[in-house]
């Protein structure tokens, strides 16, 4: 059952604090602003070099706020071999307010949640495990507190931060909604107690020197997709790196990571982890039409979160990518992502090699956020029944995926079209294969004697299935600062090879519709 934390391929989340930006294992801790951008802006905008007298004595207050409202219906699906099924129909509801208070240099922001989370319409802790797709109704949380002080070639914050990364492949902050042309919307973000400094050494020397951002943090992970401080974990960071930041179109960051994790008020040896994380990214426009993203991360180190009594230590060896490119033509669109994750073959030998995106990194609507994520909550739930099992073995509350990829990699070639100044209208094929079979840790050892399976008990090699997404979405920006969305989304998923039951029949189709409407300012 070590394998019960496929987990390790988002395993540990660093990131840079992002304007709305979003990642998984490590992010980048390039971004510096609050949580309200939309993609990854210079932690630090450089002010003026010498500042007027009276900018020092100005005072600045600004709250910004959204509503959201998503109501979803996917028809039912098998969770387990022994037929257990799932017809989850989520209303999830949140209000986020952002207030800021500035002084010259100096800034304090907060963010928080109201009424956030699924309000009905998802399984209880009787049918699944823990770390769901969906996250439960929360009367409010705290998302970000922290002070900043910025000079003329650098800043600094401290406090509770959101991570953001790269592309959010690695640590993502959770704060941004789709926009026309991708699918699904995040529900979580990745949280940490933050010290970071940020410097612009060489803005003397001109040209191209300027963009240069040498960064240092220091975390304290509150949460991510692997770690929670108010379930009793306690995983330190520290994080080295720099970063060429042209503009927010024309961005490519180097970072290295490294990472301790420990139970609180844990014995030697429990559930350690120690990994030391690369992580590479680039965003650039080219032509004013053509927008390229890419990052790529690896992971090694130890950890004894999945250990059994004939491998006391894992050896952690990941590594995962992701590309998402878009060209804009007049009223028409085309885009591909791209990505992979590394899977792992023997869930009972010393290799930890499974790659786990951030949870809020979307691939389409059914496979990935649906059916597996909530399969593989079910799995968990199963290896951890007393009855079942006895004693349940160590890391399976992280076999749960929460909704992100993992073991997988997929094509996901896409249109979009403007119909009027309002309307968009997009879709295309998602194509996902396994990098290893698909395994459920829990069926492998209990019916199947060890031979790997997945969570249906049959192979769980090659296609995991093809995905046909259609989307619209309206919006429409009022003058007074008020912008209104409307999308509506559907997905069907046909079920490939690796999602095949125990005679070698896959899952039957399924299906997804969904609404989401929203409203910022």
């Amino acid at each position: 059952m070590k394998r019960t934390i496929l987990l390790f391929a988002a395993l540990f989340a660093p990131a840079a604090v992002a304007q709305e930006d979003a990642g998984a294992v490590m992010s980048e801790p390039v971004v510096m602003a609050s949580d309200g951008g939309v993609s990854p802006s210079a932690v630090v905008e450089p002010p003026a070099a010498a500042e007027p007298a009276k900018e020092k004595e100005r005072v600045s207050v600004s709250v910004h706020g959204s509503v959201r409202l998503v109501g979803s219906f996917v028809n039912a699906f098998p969770l387990d071999a022994d037929g257990t099924r799932l017809s989850p129909t989520p209303l999830e509801s949140r209000l986020r307010i952002n207030p800021e208070l500035r002084y010259w240099r100096l800034g304090l922001v907060a963010e928080f949640d109201v009424v956030t989370g699924a309000l009905y319409g998802t399984p209880g802790s009787s049918l699944v495990g823990s770390r769901v797709s969906f996250p439960p109704l929360k009367p409010a949380e705290l998302r970000q507190l922290y002070a900043e002080y910025r000079w003329s070639w650098g800043g600094a914050r401290l406090g509770l931060q959101t991570n953001h990364f790269g592309l959010g492949m690695l640590a993502n902050a959770g704060a941004k909604d789709s926009e026309p042309g991708e699918f699904g919307h995040q529900h979580f973000g990745s949280l940490a107690a933050r010290a970071l400094l940020l410097t612009r050494p060489f803005m003397s020397w001109g040209g191209g020197w300027v963009a240069v951002e040498p960064v240092a943090a220091f975390d304290l992970v509150v949460r991510d997709s692997t770690v929670d401080l108010f379930d009793g974990d306690r995983a330190l960071q520290g994080i080295l790196g720099v970063r060429l930041n042209v503009d927010e179109k024309n961005v490519l960051g180097l970072f290295a990571i490294y990472r301790s994790s420990r139970p609180l008020n844990s014995i030697t040896g429990e559930r350690s982890t120690d990994v030391l994380v690369v992580d590479a990214s680039a965003q650039w426009r080219f032509f004013d039409a053509l927008d390229v993203g890419a990052e790529v991360a690896g992971i090694t180190g130890t950890t004894t979160q999945t250990r059994t009594p004939e491998n006391p230590l894992i050896q952690v060896r990941q590594l995962g990518a992701a590309l998402k490119a878009s060209y804009k033509v007049g009223r028409f669109g085309f885009l591909l992502d791209s990505g992979f994750a590394s899977g792992d073959s023997n869930p009972y030998d010393d290799q930890l090699t499974n790659f786990r995106f951030d949870r809020d990194y979307k691939v389409g609507l059914v496979l990935f956020d649906q059916v597996i994520g909530w399969q593989s909550a079910r799995s968990a739930w199963r290896a951890a029944d007393a009855n079942l099992v006895g004693v349940a073995p160590e890391g399976v509350s992280l076999l749960p995926t929460g909704g992100a990829v993992t073991g997988a990699w997929y094509l996901f070639p896409r249109a979009r079209v403007r119909l009027a100044s309002l309307v968009d209208v997009y879709g295309g094929p998602l194509f996902a294969f396994t990098t290893a079979p698909l395994t459920d840790p829990f069926n492998t050892r209990v019916l199947s004697g060890g031979v790997p399976v997945n969570f249906l008990a049959g192979n769980g090699t090659g296609l995991l299935g093809t995905e046909l997404d259609l989307g619209a979405s309206i919006k429409h920006r009022f003058d007074f600062g008020l912008t209104v969305n409307a999308v509506l989304e559907g997905g069907l998923l046909l079920p490939g090879a690796a999602l095949s039951d125990a005679t070698g029949k896959p899952m039957g189709p399924v299906g997804l519709g969904r609404l989401r409407l929203s409203a910022t300012y």
